[in-house]
């Protein structure tokens, strides 16, 4: 059976490439040709442990996918004599018409990435799409996902500016520090504090785990778009609900959302999927109107973008 790890997935998959994966599963959920339920989660007893279980099927010629992803979080693994990551994920590939194992894919990287792509997908389709300014973009939050929105948007939009908030300043100053190195340029600036990074903002990315408001209805321009990363059912308090109450709302999977932020109360501004908006059967907001895209992520992207890496894999292995 075929495993690949880690640094195999990242030296073969690219940004654009997980972009379309992505892309295509929005589609295809709003198609109604997948099939998945809300994430399960196994808490070990006595422990901080939890397994999390993914599993879905997208039908789709290029990205299609059956398979199950499986992460796992060990917060004491840090603490180690021999330090482990805390946080695992392993994708399972299987055979559509047999139901054999075809590979198992290192699964970090490729959520990582995909979490990002979604809030990509979001922006081009709810802001960009629409002639809209990519000037600013403001970054809350400098972990894991805050670096890849901060440099893939980038990379994707062409932002001139962006801004880095943390609660710890250094960390903020540290990340644009090394960005700017790293892209040879003075784009990426931290920000002392969030209504700083968020005033005149034309997207702003919400990356962080807290469990209070770090973003106000009255630092947010009009037409600005929101992509909430942190908004689930364990922290959907990022944004203030004035904010919420005076935007439109998308997400990427109606019936993953109402499992998963049930505590919202939003269906007056929940508009759809954005994979409606893709398809042309929603339409998009006027554009004075804040957006707010609400990515709770899907079995279903994982299958693509793991769908993806595992053809990238074998176009490679046949080429040595």
């Amino acid at each position: 059976m075929l495993y690949i790890d880690e640094s195999t997935v990242k030296d073969i998959l690219k940004w654009e490439k997980t972009f379309t994966a992505v892309e295509t599963a929005m589609q295809r959920v709003s198609e109604g040709r997948i099939v998945q339920k809300p994430r399960t989660m196994t808490f070990i007893p006595n422990t901080a442990n939890v397994m999390g279980t993914m599993p879905g099927y997208l039908d789709d010629k290029e990205f299609g996918a059956l398979g199950c992803k499986l992460v796992t979080s060990f917060p004491n693994n840090a603490k180690l004599e021999n330090p482990l990551p805390s946080v695992n994920a392993n994708i399972m590939i299987l055979d559509e018409k047999t139901g054999i194992m075809k590979a198992v894919i290192a699964g970090t990287e490729i959520t990582t990435q995909r979490t990002s792509a979604a809030s990509a997908v979001a922006t081009k389709y709810l802001y960009v799409n629409h002639s809209k300014q990519c000037g600013v973009l403001a970054i809350l939050g400098t972990g894991v996902q805050g670096r890849i929105h901060a440099e893939m948007f980038r990379h994707l939009f062409g932002f001139p500016e962006v801004r880095l908030w943390n609660r710890s300043k250094e960390k903020a100053k540290r990340l644009a520090e090394e960005l700017n190195k790293k892209y040879n340029t003075n784009a990426f600036r931290y920000c002392e504090d969030n209504e700083t990074c968020i005033k005149g903002a034309d997207v702003i990315v919400t990356a962080t785990n807290s469990p209070d408001p770090i973003v106000q209805r009255s630092w947010i321009k009009p037409g600005a778009h929101i992509n909430a990363v942190g908004a689930n059912r364990h922290h959907f308090n990022e944004l203030d609900r004035e904010v919420y109450r005076n935007a439109d709302l998308f997400v990427d999977s109606i019936e993953t959302s109402q499992a998963e932020m049930a505590g919202l109360n939003l269906d007056d501004n929940l508009k759809g999927e954005v994979g409606a908006v893709i398809n042309g059967t929603l339409p998009v907001s006027p554009r004075e109107r804040i957006t707010i895209f609400n990515g709770i992520g899907m079995a279903v992207e994982d299958c693509a973008v793991a769908r993806a890496v595992y053809d990238l894999y074998n176009q490679v292995k046949y080429k040595m």
